[in-house]
């Protein structure tokens, strides 16, 4: 049973990440046509974007973080158990999650900057 959650788990991680590079590269098709000097004030002036913006990186790191040293426990030979193994999972699907939110938010700030 608890494989199959882990199944579902990165599975939606995968579709999840897709959904970030579609964010990606809808940035990266218009990046050319943004006018920077307009994205810096939008950037800056909005701070609600900014402390979104930081939330975003503070929990994807410290969650990476965490990841990390669950992974340090078990090659040190700390047994892991199946309900490690999914919150492990559900902390890397997180992580995903919280980049694309990171992508969306960017998204969403350049376009309005070309209209």
């Amino acid at each position: 049973m608890s494989n199959e959650i882990r199944i579902i788990i990165v599975g939606g991680s995968v579709i999840t990440s897709l959904i970030g590079l579609f964010f990606v590269i809808k940035i990266l098709m218009v990046w050319k046509h943004v006018n920077k000097e307009i994205l810096k004030a939008r950037v800056f002036l909005n701070s609600t974007f900014l402390d979104k913006n930081w939330i975003c990186v503070f929990m994807a790191g410290a969650f990476i973080t965490v990841r990390r040293m669950v992974q340090l426990l078990e090659l040190l030979g700390f047994p892991i158990t199946n309900t490690v193994a999914i919150l492990f999972d559900l902390m890397g699907l997180a992580v995903i999650i919280l980049l694309v939110l990171l992508a969306y938010y960017w998204y969403r700030l350049i376009y309005s900057t070309i209209r």
